[in-house]
């Protein structure tokens, strides 16, 4: 079974000590993989300093060069793996960056240039802010060729262009839920990639403030059972006592299963055939 940890909402405002604080006694054996935001617009956010909610000042990550530094060397040595977080993590009044900013391909494609020239990395996964994608959204990552790591239930099936991918991933995907019992409106863990026309998504299960351990421990152990791989997602400003508690008791029971901690694009790639379940579904995966 693989594992990953996908931390979001590296920007211009993090330290790498902010980094450090919550990941820096795991990942010389567990590579975090971080969703960087290229260059941070001025909006409503939590991960940024309340004084540049509003105004429209951008912030390019090349300007703090201490987390550059830090994240090149963090790359190079695996501690950490790179992901592209939407270009500028803009909120606008009807919706979010990657659902209703303009010039969608456009800013996939010069985020995705500006964070490889920057810190030196090949970057191919993509992490939509707040996990909202549009139908345009998606056909931007499709034509770009970048894998999503989001939440399951973000990537509703409304918002897919209608073409053989999307009515096979569905009909996997009720196929699952016949197989776990579960209803078309219950909570739902599926453990593979869903493989499109140029890209792939998984969903990820989210570790925050309203997450509680036996949720999140269910949520593994559900992956496990079924044969599939495992996302956390998470977000290093939103930290506190509690969460750390839980990141600690995760990481220490898929340890006792023998996971394979890997970067989060790894759960793209086929598995090998030593590590293949024969509960595994067999078409497409």
């Amino acid at each position: 079974m693989r594992c990953a940890i996908r931390d979001d909402d590296t920007c211009f405002f993090t330290t790498p000590e902010a980094l450090e604080r919550v990941y820096g006694r795991y990942w010389d054996r567990v590579p975090i993989s971080l969703a960087v935001v290229p260059v941070h617009a001025s909006t409503r956010s939590k991960g940024i300093p309340q004084e540049h909610w509003e105004g429209d000042r951008e912030f390019p990550l090349g300007e703090n060069q201490e987390l550059v530094e830090f994240l090149r060397e963090g790359a190079a040595a695996g501690r950490l793996s790179i992901l592209l977080h939407g270009y500028s993590h803009m909120n606008y009044p009807d919706g979010y960056e990657f659902e209703v900013a303009p010039h969608l391909e456009m800013r996939l494609r010069r985020g995705l240039g500006y964070l490889e020239a920057l810190l030196d990395v090949e970057i191919s996964t993509f992490v939509p802010p707040h996990n909202a994608l549009s139908r345009a959204g998606l056909l931007a990552v499709d034509r770009v060729g970048l894998n999503v790591l989001g939440s399951f239930y973000s990537f509703r099936p409304d918002k897919k262009p209608l073409d053989v991918h999307a009515i096979a991933n569905y009909a996997r995907i009720a196929a699952h839920r016949r197989r776990t019992g579960r209803g078309r409106h219950q909570r739902l863990i599926y453990p593979w990639p869903l493989r499109y026309n140029r890209h792939a998504e998984f969903g990820c299960q989210p570790l925050v403030p309203r997450t509680t351990l036996d949720e999140l421990l269910s949520a593994f152990e559900e992956a496990r059972r079924f044969g599939g791989d495992f996302c956390l997602a998470t977000h290093y400003w939103e930290i506190d006592d509690r969460l750390a508690g839980m990141l600690d008791a995760l990481i220490a029971h898929a340890d006792r299963a023998g996971v394979e901690w890997v970067p989060a694009d790894e759960l793209f790639a086929e598995p090998s055939p030593w590590r293949a379940s024969s509960r595994r579904p067999e078409a497409g995966h």
